[in-house]
């Protein structure tokens, strides 16, 4: 017997779940799913917008749950480095794997798209890649009068290298671009709340020279 509970989560985040069986996935959506799994007990819990309904799931032979349930502050994959690391973690074919995180996780998988992308790019040249984050925030008053959140970020690779980011439109962090250096290329950007703006990390992926 599988419990899941669909249960809002602090920070707005629900989660959800897939069964697998074999290279096929199912998404469960509070109904019984042929050859997949039948509701045992169902239980609902009414709290306003904390309301749910926790299910007793009697699984098929051969199927196997796949939880997901992003961060807090964060979205399910950010640790994950690579579409290869994804079906190595849930174990499905890599167009499954695919459908279901393009589904369910845009920014993860837009961010993986990226990194295949440019690894494809880059496979050819005698190039190696790094990934950088750069980690920015919760300026004082007087920083975000003098244009701390218009000003570009860095921070370097671990050969010494300055990588450097600007914002978009209107200082928009969600959105930002590479200043330096050529060939480098923003792969993801995250918001933490937090005091005067909160906190950015930004990804980004470079191309180093081979010695």
């Amino acid at each position: 017997m599988y419990q899941y509970c669909d249960k809002l989560a602090p920070a707005g985040r629900y989660p959800c779940l897939y069964l697998a069986k074999g290279g096929e996935v199912k998404k469960f959506k509070g109904e019984n799913i042929s050859d997949f799994c039948c509701i045992a007990t169902e239980q609902y819990s009414k709290n306003g917008k904390w309301s749910s309904t926790t299910y007793q799931l009697e699984l098929s032979p051969g199927v196997r749950p796949l939880y997901f349930l992003s961060p807090m502050h964060g979205t399910w994959g950010d640790d994950l480095k690579s579409w290869g690391e994804v079906v190595e973690k849930l174990s499905l074919p890599v167009d499954v794997a695919k459908a279901i995180i393009g589904t369910e996780f845009k920014t993860t998988a837009n961010r993986l798209d990226k990194l295949e992308e440019f690894a494809l790019a880059t496979e050819t040249e005698e190039v190696t890649t790094e990934t950088v984050i750069i980690s920015f925030g919760s300026p004082s008053n007087r920083a975000i009068r003098e244009g701390y959140w218009e000003e570009p970020k860095s921070s370097q690779t671990s050969n010494g290298q300055t990588v450097t980011v600007a914002p978009g439109v209107d200082a928009d962090w969600g959105n930002p671009s590479v200043v330096e250096p050529e060939g480098a290329k923003v792969i993801s950007s995250r918001h933490v709340p937090g005091m005067h703006g909160g906190y950015w990390t930004v990804e980004v992926i470079v191309p180093i020279l081979a010695a």
